[in-house]
């Protein structure tokens, strides 16, 4: 039996500063006030950022014209090894898995941006939680813990935010799943995780008490990302960081998984979590390495075509990391992974009517926290 490809040689930088996170969470495997809870105000929107080594979540004001602006008191403190974060679909709860002490964390998001920890909420899940991920209802949390195999577990989800386990029997994930992502589809009735180690996507059947039934793996290729839909759930698109590439499927009444027409496309350079736009008609994915963003039409059959002068140019000295929208269609947001100014920094984008983008000409914005991978960044409705 052949072994694994080594995922920590030196040749792609984006497997380095993974690699070297996680041998920080490695190390750090036993480290580490609630205010009443308050409704976002109406018309506030925020962005969430988290700190894979830093320990630090930030918390950034959007305005209604995609101007950026600090929280008072952000970044707020949390956990070691962020690689992953939700918000509910109440705009107002966030939930943060910190591998390096084996928890999750949930926060109330008030209508100032302040985070406050919510009683009943700081759980530990007994292995390094890589990833947690919502039912759109925002009744179940799915948390995938790395290990050899990996494993799924869920938690209901209280009207308070508070967690308690579902009951349901832990899900093993397929493949080498020491770091596994996940995503629920928008109809709710399917997970999906990925093996960034490996090379194969898990497909569960969900039920509204949390239980997973295993529908197998799909093999993808190596090093798969983050997975993202299309808002009408007929499509799922993988990023595939050594394979420089997207794989597209489109999704059976049953849960199962076909390929779309051509896939898998070309990102031309080391793919992160793609985004799919509210219409469902352009995708969008940055390139770690590539320092780029590339840009797709998303046609009827799931099939992807690249935007006029897609790959763009990412700024320089820098990692392109996460791609986030604005509600209104026209703004993009970069955020890096890894900086020469050794904060993460969020980087504007104006969308243009043919879907091609260009920097807005908005001062780029300092998160205060340090090295973003993962699926860490997120914005309230």
């Amino acid at each position: 039996m052949t072994s694994p490809p080594d995922p920590c040689r030196p040749r792609v930088g984006t497997r380095i500063l993974r690699c070297a996170a996680l041998a920080f969470i490695a190390a750090l495997l036993s480290m580490f006030s609630w205010a009443p809870p308050a409704a976002a105000a109406a018309g506030s929107r925020f962005m969430i950022v988290a700190g894979t080594a830093s320990m630090g979540v930030s918390v950034v004001r959007v305005a209604d014209d995609g101007t950026l602006s600090r929280v008072p008191g952000s970044p707020f403190p949390t956990g070691f090894g962020v690689l992953s974060l939700v918000i509910a679909p109440d705009g107002r709860t966030v939930y943060v898995p910190h591998a390096g002490d084996f928890g999750v964390t949930g926060y109330r998001l008030d209508d100032g941006g302040t985070l406050h920890p919510i009683p009943g909420a700081d759980i530990t899940v007994g292995g390094p939680p890589t990833a947690a991920t919502l039912s759109p209802d925002g009744t179940q949390l799915f948390v995938v813990v790395g290990g050899a195999p990996g494993h799924v577990q869920s938690y209901a989800v209280a009207a308070s935010g508070a967690l308690t386990p579902s009951g349901a029997p832990t899900v093993p994930v397929d493949g080498f799943s020491a770091v596994g992502m996940a995503a629920v589809d928008p109809d709710g009735r399917f997970l999906r995780v990925v093996t960034y180690l490996g090379n194969t996507m898990s497909s569960y059947a969900i039920e509204p008490n949390g239980t997973m039934t295993p529908l197998g793996p799909t093999t993808v290729k190596l090093g798969p990302v983050a997975p993202g839909f299309t808002p009408d759930g007929r499509h799922l698109y993988v990023s595939n960081e050594f394979g420089f590439d997207l794989s597209g499927f489109v999704i059976g009444e049953d849960g199962q998984v076909t390929p779309t027409p051509g896939s898998p496309y070309p990102t031309h350079g080391v793919p992160h979590g793609a985004v799919v736009t509210a219409d469902g008609t352009r995708l969008y994915v940055p390139n770690a390495m590539g320092q780029s963003i590339a840009g797709f039409d998303v046609h009827e059959d799931g099939r992807l075509t690249e935007l006029p002068g897609s790959p763009y140019a990412g700024p320089a000295a820098t990692l392109p990391g996460q791609v986030a929208l604005h509600p209104d269609g026209r703004t993009l947001y970069l955020v890096d992974v890894l900086t020469a100014q050794v904060t993460t920094r969020i980087h504007t984008y104006t969308i243009r009517t043919d879907g091609s983008i260009a920097p807005s000409g908005k001062p780029t914005f300092d998160t205060g926290v340090v090295m973003s991978d993962g699926p860490v960044v997120a914005m309230t409705p």
